[in-house]
């Protein structure tokens, strides 16, 4: 269900506003309405959680040994730091308890890997010259003899300059000469540094910068639970921050807004009395667009809570709690989907491994849950097709092959006409529910209208793409019954509703669209299986001798498998996500445009 709220009006004296926030924050059950977002303390607070997760990055990074893309800002102190200096401070660098400490670690790391690989790039520029030494040069100057370095076209007349080598049709040489350089000469700056000692720059960088890294790896496993604390510290710190910016002063009195579950009024109303609060609890407007959500499903479906903060969908204040439906037609969706008993237990073996893993985490716990579910799904909807890897049937081992399947799913016309059926079930869901929280309203009339129609859609399209239905020859006057029973409750209204009234011929036919909209479980499912039938006839059709038809088996299985599995994981995040989101949701009248409730209160430790 979706918790009942109620909109809090507290007001306290000025001067007790400090007092005020701690007993709020220890309360811990209300929602305070952020109106205000900006101001120089809440960005300073922002930065500082943003500076510590950022450390947890770090970290991440530097486990995997991965590229740093941690460049400092203009204000760092290492973003102005000396090749001498930096190096200085990376050999310093070894006390890694505070995300700051990490940060400059990772900045200091990106400045040296950039000194490294400039100093490649000039070593790569200069290559065609050999050994350069500025100085040199410069001494030479001073005794007369000025030295310039060019390049040329291969075939330019060189008259007397001193040629070092030829590359990419350029020749490079000395130009020693008081005279300028001829035409066609392109002169080449020299660098800063000698040759040698950009190698060593380059490499003593490179070291310094992997000796770093080495580092904050070692440390990481110790750190990362103390920045996760710190994170949720600072998080906090935030909210603190941006609850006394709402907190408004008229004169003596300051009064803040917000709201508490409905069943939490009684605990506030005490804190109030104690305190010496006034506030004022009411039912929220109807229309009211910042009233939090606070979703609690069913016990045994809570685990989709999870699926919808993955996805970052929340229903409606007054949209309605539709977790129960969404959890299982989401189930079935990824079944069908992915459709592979095989890949159904390749997927409950990974979820075993990482709930066992995992098994201290309470975090994880619901995550791994919904995801066993879902594996179980699959299995169970693989067995039923008879479908393992997309495996022949009459190739498959006598344990599986005796396995009770439902034959009537192997044909392409029963499996489009069941997408279909399990459509108009699932919409019909949706226009149910609305008829019966409309009731006795007029406009569940009209509900019911649309639960006709979808059903009427369903003849229709069955009677077009499954081979072997007939649709009624009542279906067109059912469709028309329910067309009038949809206009009833927009006459009555005409005032209101005249323009759906106008749109009714296109939401009829849009309709039509949601129910065939459906066969993509079917087109998805089959298409996963063709695939996994092609990968096995390539591996199997290979003609090699025995030890290498062996490895090259093993990958092309290994490749055309995972590869398809990862396809089905995506289907199930386009298609499955869809159906519920956008053509349920749609019937429904869900707009997932929801806020989380997310109370004032302590930190978590």
């Amino acid at each position: 269900m979706i918790v009942p709220m109620q909109r809090l009006t507290l007001l306290c004296s000025s001067k007790a506003c400090a007092a005020a926030l701690v007993a709020l924050r220890e309360l811990g059950c209300v929602h305070v309405s952020l109106e205000v977002r900006d101001g120089e303390e809440i960005r300073q607070a922002s930065a500082s959680v943003a500076a510590t997760e950022q450390a947890l990055r770090v970290l991440d990074v530097a486990e995997r040994n991965g590229a740093f893309a941690f460049h400092p800002d203009a204000a760092s102190p290492v973003a102005g730091m000396a090749f001498e200096a930096l190096a200085e401070a990376a050999r310093e660098t070894s006390d890694f308890r505070t995300s700051e400490a990490v940060n400059r670690a990772a900045e200091i790391v990106t400045r040296l890997r950039e000194e490294a690989f400039a100093c490649q790039l000039e070593l790569r520029r200069l290559a065609p010259f050999g050994s350069v030494d500025p100085e040199t040069l410069a001494a030479l100057t001073r005794e007369g003899l000025p030295v310039m370095l060019f390049r040329a076209p291969e075939k330019t007349e060189l008259q007397g300059a001193f040629a070092f080598g030829v590359e990419g049709g350029f020749v490079y040489g000395a130009w020693v000469s008081k005279e300028p350089l001829p035409e066609g000469f392109e002169a080449i700056l020299p660098p800063k540094h000698s040759t040698q000692t950009l190698q060593s720059r380059a490499q003593e960088a490179q070291a310094l910068a992997d000796r770093c890294v080495e580092r904050l790896a070692a440390e990481a496993a110790k750190l990362r639970p103390l920045f996760r604390r710190e994170v949720a510290t600072r998080q906090a710190e935030r909210t603190a921050v941006e609850v006394a910016a709402n907190l408004r002063n008229e004169g003596e009195v300051a009064y803040l807004q917000g709201y508490v579950p409905a069943r939490a009024a009684e605990a506030v109303t005490a804190k109030a009395q104690s305190e010496g609060w006034g506030i004022v609890l009411e039912v929220p407007e109807a229309d009211d667009p910042n009233v939090p959500v606070l979703l609690e499903p069913p016990r045994g479906f809570r685990s989709i809570g999870m699926l919808f903060k993955g996805l970052g969908i929340l229903p409606g204040y007054t949209e309605g709690d539709c977790s129960v439906p969404f959890y299982l037609f989401f189930s079935l969706f990824f079944a069908m989907l992915v459709g592979d008993a095989g890949y159904g237990v390749v997927m409950l073996a990974g979820v075993l491994a990482a709930g066992w893993k995992l098994r201290t985490s309470a975090v994880a716990r619901p995550v791994l849950l919904i995801l066993t579910v879902f594996c179980l799904s699959t299995i169970v909807w693989g067995i039923l097709s008879g479908t393992y890897f997309g495996i022949a049937k009459d190739a498959l081992p006598a344990a599986l092959a005796n396995l009770p399947t439902v034959a009537w799913l192997g044909n392409d016309s029963n499996l489009m006409f069941l997408c279909f059926l399990i459509g108009a079930l699932h919409l019909s869901v949706a226009r149910l529910w609305n008829a019966v929280l409309l009731a006795p309203n007029l406009k569940a009339v009209g509900e019911l209208g649309w639960l006709g129609v979808t059903w009427s859609m369903f003849l229709i399209v069955c009677g077009i793409v499954v081979s072997w239905f007939t649709s009624p020859a009542w279906t067109w006057w059912f469709l028309g019954g329910n067309v009038a029973l949809i206009l009833v409750p927009l006459l009555a209204d005409i005032r209101h509703e005249g323009i759906s009234i106008g749109m009714l011929p296109l939401n009829v036919i849009s309709a039509m669209g949601d129910i065939i909209s459906y066969v993509r479980l079917f087109a998805v499912g089959l298409a996963s299986v063709k695939v996994a039938e092609n990968f096995n006839a390539m591996a199997l059709g290979l003609d090699l001798p025995i030890v290498p038809r062996v490895l090259a088996v093993c990958a092309i299985l290994l490749v055309g498998h995972g590869l398809n599995l990862a396809m089905g994981a995506l289907s199930v995040l386009v298609h499955a996500v869809r159906l519920n989101t956008l053509e349920f949701s749609n019937a429904k009248g869900i707009t997932w445009s929801g806020l989380p409730y997310l109370p004032f209160k302590q930190p978590q430790q």
